[in-house]
């Protein structure tokens, strides 16, 4: 037990200084405090005083995760470990305190605003540089298989766990509503924007996620594997092809029915990219499960990965479970999370405010589908067993041509509506407020 004490030691103390300072955020947000009448943020010396101890914590948690795992570290290994803790413990707190007042303080005032979105996008890269320092220096000391889940009965289980697990939390699942409630949150905001009002989609989260993984369950057991049991999703299989036609269909009927003052064609526009983002997140869960691979490569071509993903890729769980300490199997997830994530930020930025003037409402939406179509039939044929399910590959077509569709019926229907002297439906005015806001900086 004596080696685990530093480790409870130093998490227990970063629960509770990030607690406080959510606290404390979080209060701001609901009542807003004030040092003096022109003094707008209170406290902030303060909040980045509990991100620098949280980070210090984060390093005395990471030696306790040495002490448990037993490790021999050599002097670069504490380099690595000090380095990455601190770029992490303090990243992760830095972006939460900034996305909220960020997103939900809407009322600061300009600089203060572009302050916040300055360190809200520094510290991503600040978390995935201390994340892969961080996993650099534990690496060689962990046990591969990584842990995919948590069994109540039998404790921490891998992908290659056999036997009855008993009623099991897989990380897939929790990667699957933090990409989710990540992509609500972003939403959210924009609703905010145009209706002044936040909460509005959060009955329509309530409908499209459960349904979007019902849909993805239905597409694998009855398109995919075929003859399986949909009830017994203790042992996976998702397709996320499924869960976006059954979770974009049953948003755009709420939106429909529910929030008729709503524009759907400017709902699908701010939602549908941000499924990119809820899709790359939970591509990680597929890192976890040891699947979503190619076909076995040299590990010396992929040298510049983190360690603990080429170790943890000469598993799978669908196919032979070791391909060798020089190979591993080509991390497909990986690519398609990049893909994913770099997706959102084309669409949203190069195509919806380079191209604004020329598209019209639904277009950015419809970009999603083609997106997302085309980065599936790239992948699919590099998939293990290559045309495996050529299903996928089809369905990947369709949202292509489904989207391309769509951009050409709502620009016709424009067509058809400034012909007859009607106002063209255009993105031009949703951009308005913010393009001002930037002249003004």
């Amino acid at each position: 037990m004596e080696k685990y004490t530093l480790f409870i030691i130093g998490i227990s103390l970063s629960v509770i200084l990030f607690g406080i300072l959510l606290f404390n955020v979080i209060r701001f947000v609901k009542k807003g405090f004030y040092k003096g009448e022109d003094v707008r943020v209170p406290n902030l010396y303060f909040l980045f005083a509990l991100i620098i101890f949280i980070a210090g914590t984060t390093v005395v948690s990471s030696y306790g995760t040495m002490m448990v795992l037993e490790a021999s570290f050599e002097f670069y290994h504490h380099i690595l470990l000090i380095i990455g803790s601190i770029l992490l413990g303090g990243g992760m707190p830095l972006l939460v305190m900034s996305f909220i007042l960020y997103y939900y303080r809407p009322d600061l005032n300009v600089t203060e605003r572009k302050l916040l979105k300055i360190l809200m996008f520094v510290s991503i890269p600040l978390i995935v540089i201390g994340l892969w320092l961080y996993t650099d220096s534990v690496a060689d000391f962990l046990t591969y298989p990584l842990w995919n889940g948590l069994s109540f009965t039998k404790g921490f289980i891998t992908p290659l766990s056999s036997g009855d697990l008993g009623f099991n939390v897989k990380f897939y699942g929790v990667l699957i509503v933090i990409g989710a409630g990540i992509s609500y949150f972003i939403c959210d905001h924009e609703f905010y924007k145009a209706f002044k009002k936040h909460g509005l989609l959060d009955t329509l989260l309530l409908v499209a996620f459960p349904m979007g993984i019902v849909g993805a369950r239905l597409w694998y057991c009855f398109v995919l594997e075929p003859g399986l049991n949909v009830f017994d999703i203790r042992n996976g299989g998702l397709a996320i092809q499924g869960g976006a036609i059954l979770g974009i269909g049953s948003g755009v009927l709420f939106m429909l029915l529910f929030r008729k003052y709503v524009n759907i064609r400017w709902a699908m526009d701010v939602i549908l990219p941000t499924i990119l983002i809820a899709q790359g997140v939970g591509r990680w869960g597929n890192f976890f499960n040891v699947e979503v691979h190619g076909l076995a490569s040299d590990a010396a071509n992929w040298w510049f990965l983190p360690k603990i993903i080429l170790n943890n890729s000469q598993y799978s769980s669908t196919a032979p479970s070791l391909v060798g300490e020089d190979k591993i199997y080509v991390p497909l997830f990986l690519i398609e999370c990049i893909s994913n994530i770099a997706g959102y930020f084309i669409i949203k930025y190069a195509v919806g405010k380079g191209l604004r003037k020329i598209l019209s409402l639904g277009d950015v939406g419809m970009c999603y589908l083609i997106w997302y179509g085309l980065t599936r039939v790239v992948m699919e044929p590099l998939r293990s067993g290559g045309y495996e399910y050529s299903q996928s590959f089809i369905t990947a077509i369709v949202m292509m041509g489904a989207g391309a569709l769509g951009i050409l019926a709502f620009h016709i229907y424009d067509l058809i509506r400034k012909k007859k002297g009607l106002k063209p439906r255009t993105l031009e005015t949703i951009f308005k407020n913010e393009e001002e806001e930037t002249n003004s900086l």
